[in-house]
């Protein structure tokens, strides 16, 4: 099939992206309105729309939830080491009190940078074989700081398992982004990402029963790496089983969910899909994959101020029951009141990404959610009375979560070239950049407020915000040029247009950006 061609199945008379693109089977595939929108599966019959509602609940409950649970470990082994602290493992491990901060530093270091690699070497290998052995790799390494004894030990499991997590999250972003149509897959990147804001609730609780278990040959911290690690062990196992290497090889599908699986993704990218490549044409396309996503200053935009989006993502997530010991609480109570917010931030999560799943727009809604964020920390930052600040930690909460899910969507969404989706995919790992920067800001000497850094957050969520409208214009405007100048295009300029090897995916004159 050619790279840009239009796949119209026998069984369906046209395809439907919009209320002006009109595509019948008994026409040539290229054919295109001159007022194209963009382009997105939208099912015609109540057959089609049955199979939807099949086909989304068997992925929901095998592929999504296992990646689900799979985010959940990711975020426990990669925190573990600071709850663990508060015992006798220093110690015991022969250790330097610095070195557990650094120990986090020291995961980043290999985390952040190696994220797009990782994420272009899971769709060569495949994810369903890249994602089990991610899981399998950082459960034992999770597993094997029960055995640290010095700080060099402790330093190069940190280095490895940064490394080993670093391709899980933004790969699963594009296995998902290749089950789910576009305007489906909002909720379920929302329900993916919220088990972030789980794990940052209940890991702490989880540490806190594991320290409590102890024997003649085990320390409690010991234990704690031995069952989290295993644990993921055995989701590694389990993924192998239920990960399907395609949509067309799903196991719990019927022959005709899979069939109508493929052919609605087809449908959903019907004007940039690309065809198989060849051994000889992999490096070549690999290099064009990467140029592509790196010349489009658009998307790297988005990239950059999705980081001022996930900064308090991962200042609350590790600091929050700090910020709350602030508002009158102290030891375990602290930990137990910092709770509500994160059930709060879950929940606003998925009523905005389903709303904006519904709408079948991102970018406001995006900003919708950081709005709610700096409101929150304005009034956390300005406020003296303890109710009142802990009140408005559940309104930030409730917003700060949004942008993840919503933003990896939206690259997807308007990255066709499957390619080029995995590679953009893996940029925007670096929005874990913002775990660094509030690490930085989040400083004891601030407390027991945390006036300034949270003053700091605001700022850089309005700058973020900012940036989010500017490219939501920025791509209006182009897609106002686009349609103007196809208007006057007859039927081969639309053919060359669409067989054009200069211009491939989202570059084509023919696609529609969504914002």
């Amino acid at each position: 099939m050619a790279h840009n061609e239009i796949h119209v199945p026998s069984s369906d008379k046209k395809i439907e992206q919009g209320p002006s693109i009109d595509v019948e089977s008994t026409k040539p595939p290229l054919l295109v309105s001159a007022h194209p929108t963009t382009a997105h599966y939208v099912p015609i019959t109540d057959e089609e729309k049955a199979l939807d509602k099949n086909i989304n609940r068997k992925l929901d409950f095998t592929v999504l939830l296992v990646l689900a649970i799979g985010f959940i470990l990711c975020g426990i082994d990669k925190t573990n080491v600071g709850f663990v602290a508060t015992t006798s493992f220093i110690q015991d491990a022969n250790l330097e009190p610095d070195d557990i901060p650094n120990s986090l530093s020291l995961f980043s270091a290999t985390y952040v940078p190696l994220q797009p690699l990782m994420v272009l070497l899971g769709r060569r290998v495949g994810p369903r074989i890249w994602l089990s052995a991610s899981l399998l790799s950082w459960g034992i390494l999770s597993m094997a700081h029960a055995g640290i004894k010095s700080s060099g030990t402790l330093i190069a499991l940190r280095l490895l398992l940064g490394a080993a997590e670093s391709g899980f999250t933004q790969t699963a972003f594009y296995y998902l982004s290749t089950m789910y149509p576009k305007f489906s897959l909002g909720f379920r990147m929302g329900l993916f990402s919220g088990m972030y804001s789980i794990a940052g609730a209940f890991a702490g609780l989880i540490a806190y029963g594991l320290l409590r278990v102890e024997s003649e040959n085990l320390r409690g911290w010991q234990v704690v790496f031995l069952v989290e690690g295993g644990i993921t062990v055995f989701m590694a196992v389990v993924g192998w089983f239920v990960f399907p290497t395609d949509l067309g090889k799903a196991w719990f599908l019927s022959q005709r969910e899979r069939e109508h699986a493929v052919n609605r993704m087809g449908r959903d990218l019907a004007d940039g899909q690309e065809e198989e490549e060849s051994e000889s044409s992999r490096m070549a396309e690999l290099k064009k994959d990467v140029l592509d996503v790196l010349n489009d200053w658009k998307k790297l935009l988005i990239i950059v101020c999705n980081i001022t989006a996930v900064v308090p993502v991962t200042a609350f997530t590790t600091f929050l029951p700090l910020i709350v010991q602030g508002m009158g609480y102290s030891g375990i109570d602290a930990t137990l009141m910092s709770v509500p917010p994160f059930v709060v931030g879950t929940v606003g999560l998925l009523i905005v990404v389903l709303s904006s799943d519904h709408f079948h727009e991102r970018s406001l809604h995006t900003v919708f959610g950081m709005v709610l964020g700096v409101i929150g920390c304005a009034v956390m930052a300005a406020s003296t009375d303890p109710k009142l600040r802990y009140g408005f930690a559940h309104v930030c909460l409730s917003g700060v979560f949004v942008g993840g899910p919503l933003v990896a969507v939206w690259l997807a969404g308007n990255t066709p070239w499957k390619g080029a989706r995995s590679f953009v995919l893996g940029l925007n790992g670096y929005a874990n950049l913002a775990g660094v920067i509030a690490g930085q800001l989040y400083k004891s000497k601030y407390r027991p407020s945390y006036a300034f850094p949270l003053i700091v957050t605001m700022i850089m969520s309005a700058v973020g915000i900012l940036g989010f409208i500017l490219i939501r214009v920025l791509y209006m405007l182009e897609n106002k040029r686009r349609r103007k100048e196809i208007a006057t295009w007859d039927e081969n300029l639309f053919e060359e247009e669409q067989n054009s090897t200069e211009r491939r995916g989202d570059q084509r004159k023919t696609w529609i950006y969504g914002y």
